[in-house]
């Protein structure tokens, strides 16, 4: 009786006229007569909207009709008393998705996976439900979330895993609406049998033996019986047959995953993979090689010709290759070359050959520019990507890279003005030299004859784009770039004041009489200012709300700042506590005035357990191959001359493991604890930290640290370490990346089983040290790793007086400068370091704690730490073949250090990974802080190396060659490491 009574008041409704607020999607676009898949009613969740269905008369498989969209909208509007309805039309490909919003909607809080959240990431799992928080809430969705969950397990080999249940929690109060999937997750599938389809028995072997292969082991594609099914593993796994056929020359086979057969009575997944073989494609290159090395060869046929990375062959592919080709050897210093291309359809096989002509080399000798009054060649050829030639290089030319230059100049010109201009490129071949021209017809300069500003009723002109104001004013030169920089500027101030559907639009106006003068307009549509009416947090469990809302730093009250939400999120990514943020409005924003924001998070596992165990085979004694053995007390390394040390020097073979527990997120504040312990035959060692990213409430981060440490790697004694550390942190400046560090460590080390007494004064067997420092860092490089740019600065001082138990008196400053600044394709870096360490109230300094240099990180000119005072130290009865003593050089430190280092960097044009450098460094270690002693045995050491670059750093071979060699020590030295220099 109720339906009916809806159903008669729907069809009152539809008879009756009235207006309803119908929002379809922009643009504009027109649907009618296409195919209807879905329509769905979108009210507050509490409400029963199956009466109200009857208003809507079109259905699923209909052809849409505006028409029927807005009587329906209107019948429901009037029949469940709603404020507003709107309509949302989203195409898909089954048709039209309808969706009738009844206001007041819900929204979504926040997604909760329980039994499941171990296993996989929290945005893996949000991106298989599926649930969009900036739609409005639908529960008509949820079983649709269900099976997509249900479908991502299933892929990544929990077949047993189903939603027990789904739970929506609604807070009424901010209209929100949370979910909460119950899963029970089952024990993950491991694969039964692996079968090929398609190919000959004797290719199906091959390409069993290529999942199975060490390859597969090592890439996590391998498939054996028993192992764990998950998606990773597949598609590591196609990837591998996909290499194995293209190793085949397969280059146009195709492999597909069958979908997989799970047996539930055993949890096994059988795979298997259906194969098109194709044809067998083999590429040739005739006439020329891409390279001398037979596998580097293979690599750039493979980079140039897109046939491999498509995986098909047709002739736009061949075309494309064609032309990669003749760009490869332009860009060589062959610039006559000419590539052609054939395909040859053979019985079994199809074969593409280019021909290759590469002609004689040539060197770009001279670019030169013409017309260019207006800007200067200098400026002009800062964006010319066609390089002229130098001593190691015959320069980079091709017609790719010269119509880029060509582009580059016009667009320098246009953003000055010259809209008009017109630039063309000429290689004037004078063998075996080549001339770049580029001839410019400038055109006239296009000036801003007035710039206005409209709209801005809550925000004077002059903060429009502040601090730097406009770019485009009266009497400068018209540039399009600045003209969208300023309309950027301009939106960005509006949306970072609150103004979040703010439109500001440029209109450009010519003179009647002069069409080379301009007047700019910037028409501005402020639209309300949104206000934050309250701050609600969402998703923290055991996190106390006081952490979170001090780090995102939302604010009732204030205006709704784009800029403020983006900083609170990364704000809470940093604390190391929650794996997923969003920070924003809880609705969008359409004309309402406050809105609340809602700080939604989750947080990762607290707890996780880190080991590792192996088998260990120490060599004691030396470090290969710079033969060298460190001194005790941290005092450097001295050089053996290639003598062996006995009878403490041998072979150690034992058990080697590490166990390391880390708690995060103590007390709800954001703290880690952890602790690791370190345990083989020579090195036994305990460390814990404890940190806290706001101590005692404050902006400075803490952490603390102690450690335990017996060593025996040495052979020439056996060092027991304590340490035991506090520190805290501050950042200064975000835009500098500026920090400011306070420290107290306490360190004490006591050395026994010395094999040479000599080498330690009695001062430094038992050391206590307790010292106070400071540290201020400044790092804006942009890889820390290989910096291209940039500059790091950092000074420490640092006070250890025997009044907090120490041995000794003593300060101690460090100090350090590095500038890196590119030049084109060269990297000019720099480094200046200074080192003072001074005892006071007549005590010393312990030689652990004087400055050491030399080696491939400071003075390439020296060995590692030789560098500086030297003493003899008699080796007796302790070398391996010697009866008696022997007297070693041994470096004693010092209470100076300066250091000086000066690189160019340069690409070898070779290959892209391997450069060039030739370096000087100056300086050294001096026993007294004294003028006249740095004066007299100041270093000069200047050489050559390579660089090939890595993802953890350059491979680096340097070559110095110290110009005032120290007796005893060789004048040439060679280092190879991972990392710059600085």
């Amino acid at each position: 009786m109720r339906s009916l009574t809806f159903f008669l008041l729907c069809f009152f409704l539809f008879t009756a006229t009235g207006f309803v607020q119908v929002t379809p999607q922009a643009p504009q676009v027109s649907y009618e007569g296409q195919n209807v898949s879905a329509v769905s009613l979108i009210a507050n969740p509490h409400r029963d909207l199956e009466p109200l269905r009857a208003c809507v008369t079109l259905r699923p498989g209909d052809p849409y009709s505006e028409e029927k969209v807005r009587a329906s909208a209107e019948a429901l509007e009037k029949a469940g008393g709603f404020a507003k309805v709107e309509v949302s039309v989203v195409p898909d490909v089954t048709g039209l998705r309808i969706s009738f919003l009844l206001e007041p909607a819900y929204y979504l809080g926040v997604v909760d996976f329980s039994g499941v959240g171990k296993s996989f990431s929290y945005t893996r799992l949000l991106q298989a439900v599926d649930l969009p928080d900036e739609d409005p809430f639908d529960p008509s969705r949820l079983p649709t979330a269900e099976e997509g969950l249900t479908t991502f397990l299933h892929k990544n080999g929990f077949f047993q895993a189903k939603v027990l249940h789904t739970d929506m929690k609604i807070d009424d109060a901010h209209q929100l609406a949370s979910v909460s999937f119950a899963v029970e997750l089952g024990k993950q599938a491991r694969i039964g049998s692996i079968e090929i389809i398609g190919p000959v028995a004797a290719e199906r072997v091959k390409l069993h033996r290529s999942v199975q292969s060490l390859r597969a082991r090592l890439s996590g594609g391998l498939l054996k019986p028993g192992k764990v099914y998950d998606q990773e593993r597949i598609n590591a796994a196609t990837t591998i047959l996909k290499k194995a056929l293209a190793k085949q020359h397969r280059l146009a086979a195709k492999v597909h995953e069958n979908p997989p057969e799970y047996h539930p009575e055993t949890n096994r997944v059988d795979v298997s993979f259906k194969i098109d073989m194709g044809p067998v494609v083999r590429v040739r290159a005739v006439g020329a090689r891409l390279s001398r090395i037979p596998f580097l060869e293979g690599r750039e046929m493979k980079k140039l010709v897109p046939i491999y990375s498509e995986g098909a062959i047709d002739q736009d592919l061949v075309d494309e290759g064609q032309r990669n080709l003749t760009d490869y050897f332009q860009k060589k210093g062959f610039a006559d070359v000419k590539v052609t291309s054939s395909i040859q359809n053979q019985p079994d096989q199809i074969v593409v050959v280019y021909q290759i002509d590469r002609g004689r080399k040539h060197k770009v000798e001279r670019i030169l520019f013409r017309g260019n009054y207006a800007v200067s060649q200098k400026e002009l050829m800062a964006h010319v990507v066609v390089k002229k030639s130098h001593i190691w290089t015959h320069g980079s030319f091709s017609q790719k890279l010269l119509k880029q230059s060509s582009g580059n100049i016009q667009a320098v010109y246009q953003d000055r003005g010259y809209e008009d201009v017109k630039v063309t490129a000429q290689a004037v071949d004078r063998e075996p030299q080549i001339d770049i021209s580029f001839e410019i017809a400038e055109g006239p300069q296009t000036i801003v004859e007035d710039v206005k500003v409209s709209g801005n009723e809550n925000i004077p002109y002059a903060e429009l784009t502040a601090p730097n104001g406009f770019e485009l004013r009266s009497g400068v030169p018209y540039s399009p770039r600045k003209l969208a920089e300023d309309r950027n500027r301009i939106s960005a101030t509006y949306l970072n004041r609150g103004y979040l559907n703010s439109e500001v639009k440029a209109t450009l106006q010519q003179n009647a009489s002069d069409p080379h003068r301009v007047s700019v307009a910037y028409a501005i549509t402020e639209h309300q200012l949104v206000r934050i009416n309250e701050v609600v947090y969402l998703g923290q469990a055991h996190t106390r709300l006081p952490l979170i809302a001090r780090t995102a730093k939302i604010l009732p009250e204030t205006p709704m700042r784009r800029v403020q939400l983006l900083a609170a999120e990364s704000r809470l990514y940093d604390l190391n506590i929650f794996d997923w943020s969003s920070v924003g409005p809880s609705k969008p924003i359409t004309d309402q005035t406050d809105e609340t924001a809602l700080v939604k998070v989750h947080e990762a596992n607290r707890n996780q357990i880190a080991y590792g165990v192996g088998f260990e085979v120490s060599h004691r004694g030396g470090n290969i191959p710079s033969g060298t053995v460190a001194l005790p007390g941290g005092g450097g390394t001295i050089g053996l001359n290639g003598q062996q040390i006995a009878p403490s020097q041998s072979t150690f073979a034992s058990p080697r493991g590490l166990i390391e527990y880390t708690r995060r997120n103590l007390r709800g504040l954001g703290e880690t604890a952890s602790g690791s312990i370190l345990l083989s035959r020579l090195d036994q060692k305990v460390l814990t930290t404890y940190g806290q990213p706001h101590f005692i409430g404050s902006d400075w981060s803490s952490l603390s640290g102690f450690s335990v440490e017996r060593n025996s790697e040495n052979p020439l004694f056996t060092a027991g370490l304590g340490d035991l550390s506090f520190q805290v942190e501050r950042l200064i400046s975000r835009k500098t990346n500026t920090r400011l560090q306070l420290r107290y460590d306490f360190n004490k080390t006591d050395l026994s089983h010395l094999i040479v007494p000599e080498l330690v004064l009695n001062q430094d067997r038992h050391v206590l040290l307790s010292t106070v420092s400071g540290t201020l860092i400044r790092d804006t490089r942009d890889k820390p790793l290989d910096a291209h740019r940039g500059m790091f600065a950092t000074v420490n001082l640092g006070i250890t007086p025997t009044a907090f138990g120490s041995s000794a008196n003593f300060a101690k400053l460090f100090a350090q400068y590095a500038y890196y600044k590119p030049v084109h394709s060269v990297v000019f870096a720099n480094s200046i370091r200074l080192g003072l360490a001074s005892p006071f109230v007549g005590s010393f300094v312990p030689t652990s704690q004087l400055f050491f240099s030399g080696g491939g990180t400071s003075l390439r000119g020296f060995p590692i730490d030789e560098a500086g005072p030297q003493r003899l130290v008699p080796f007796c009865n302790v070398l391996q073949g010697h009866s008696g003593c022997v007297n070693v050089t041994v470096p004693v430190g010092g209470k100076q250090l300066f250091i000086l280092n000066s690189e160019a960097r340069f690409p070898l044009g070779i290959m892209k990974a391997l450069g060039g450098v030739v370096f000087y460094d100056g300086g050294n270690v001096y026993s007294a802080i004294n003028l006249r002693n740095f004066v007299d045995n100041y270093s000069n050491t200047v050489g050559i190396g390579l660089r090939y670059a890595t993802p953890i750093g350059p491979i680096r071979i340097d070559f110095g060659r110290n110009l005032n060699p120290v007796p005893g020590i060789g004048a040439n030295q060679y280092f190879i490491t991972v990392g710059q220099a600085f």
